[in-house]
């Protein structure tokens, strides 16, 4: 299990302690990465994920990921 500490918010929503990752439960776990956005500007969403401790893991994972930002395509 990663050792991401998650701080609870209410009933099935948890941060971390960075305030990066949002942790929530609608029936599965999503992660939403407020650091990395996709293409339409979004924050970039994990998941869905069976467990708990599976989406803490992804949390870790995403954290080692090394992020390259692309240039934007001039029109």
């Amino acid at each position: 299990m990663a050792d991401e500490k998650l701080i609870r918010d209410r009933a099935g929503s948890y941060h971390t302690e960075d305030g990066r990752f949002a942790v929530e439960n609608d029936g599965r776990w999503n992660v939403r990465d407020d650091e990395e956005h996709d293409d339409l500007g979004l924050p970039r969403v994990l998941g869905p994920f069976a467990t708990l401790d599976a989406a803490r893991l992804a949390i870790a994972e995403a954290r080692a990921r090394r992020v390259v930002k692309l240039a934007k395509k001039r029109r």
